[in-house]
């Protein structure tokens, strides 16, 4: 089996909506959690900027992960999560494993 691919999604959310983004997301991820290919996910607060969230996520396959988002996409979550945030998300993919 090849090695997974570590994906890490940033959000910068508006003030107002920051908390009842992290009480929703758990129920959220359970659709996350059964969708193929997926190995794990960890989200985080900022210890300096609460606004600020990153998803960790790790996945079988860049094409896996790619299908989860347009799953999503085609959910209207994509379109509900944008309009809750300041900035574009930022998203970096990790594939190269160092140790």
């Amino acid at each position: 089996m090849s090695d997974t691919i570590i994906v890490t999604l940033e959000l910068s959310l508006k003030t107002e909506v920051v908390e009842g983004f992290c009480q929703q997301i758990p129920a959220t991820l359970e659709g996350t959690r059964t969708f193929p290919g997926f190995v794990s996910i960890a989200i985080r607060r900022n210890a300096d900027d609460p606004n600020r969230v990153i998803f960790i996520e790790e996945w079988e396959s860049r094409e896996a992960y790619d299908a989860y988002v347009a799953f999503r996409t085609d959910q209207g979550i994509m379109d509900q999560m944008a309009v809750m945030l300041t900035a574009p998300p930022e998203t970096r993919f990790w594939d190269a494993k160092v140790a």
